[in-house]
């Protein structure tokens, strides 16, 4: 299990990820269960119970066979990325990575990370993978590992396609590369799955995941009332602040 406190000036939220195991803090306090493989909970749940999916790639099998599974076109991009000279390599430079996504998520209009409460989370549950062309880094990945379960899910993802200073057909063959590279290095480590996250109804979306020979696989997601009640008041906190700026 992962598990990740959120600090709060009032009370903390815990969010945990791949396993449930019950708590009578889980019932009291803002605490959420994500990615849950099973339903580890029978009949009544003091909450709120989801269910959804995610897309995992099982990496029990060689790498070669990992590597047979791959799109006809991943397997062209990534043969031109390493012709091309592009190198791939992982650090827990928490600080490296965020300077580079945000400047991404801008481009894009998503989200941007905090340095401030990423900090909270425990570094070595959490690690980034670089693929790098010339000297300029070009694509990365973060993810978050839980080593006994033996599950890493991708977290987020940014590259230099959008800037005008790099050709966006190199900057994809880099990013075949180091989703490549970050497949071969989990299984190394001995991990057993590979989770792509979900898809939320982005057309092509799962349909890219799936061309790695990853498969959508049902998940649970358990939420106390106070949990949801917070995220859910964030929601429109964000949503009613977006739009008064908008209108100024």
């Amino acid at each position: 299990m992962v598990k990740i406190t959120k600090r709060s000036a009032l009370v903390n939220q815990y969010q945990h990820w791949f396993e449930y195991r019950f708590n009578w803090s889980s019932v009291i306090l803002p605490c959420s269960y994500y990615g849950i493989r099973k339903e580890s909970i029978k009949g009544f749940y003091f909450g709120i119970r989801t269910h959804t999916q995610t897309v995992v790639l099982c990496l029990l099998p060689s790498v070669e066979n990992l590597y047979a599974a791959f799109s006809t076109s991943h397997k062209r991009y990534i043969k031109k990325a390493e012709a091309s000279g592009v190198y791939c390599y992982t650090n827990h430079d928490r600080a490296g990575f965020i300077k580079f996504y945000n400047d991404f998520a801008k481009s894009k209009g998503l989200y941007t990370l905090d340095l401030k409460n990423l900090q909270q989370f425990e570094e070595d549950k959490w690690l980034y993978s670089y693929a790098v062309s010339g000297n300029q880094i070009v694509a990365a990945h973060s993810y978050m590992q839980d080593k006994k379960l033996g599950i890493v899910r991708l977290m987020e993802s940014g590259s230099l396609r959008l800037d005008e200073n790099f050709d966006p057909g190199k900057v994809a063959q880099a990013n075949k590369l180091l989703h490549y590279f970050d497949i071969k290095y989990f299984k190394e480590k001995g991990f057993s799955e590979y989770d792509f996250g979900g898809w939320d109804n982005i057309p092509g979306l799962l349909e890219f995941k799936q061309s790695f020979g990853a498969m959508p696989i049902p998940i649970y997601n358990y939420l106390s009332f106070s949990y949801f009640f917070r995220k859910e008041s964030g929601k429109i906190y964000q949503s009613v602040k977006q739009r008064l700026l908008t209108a100024l």
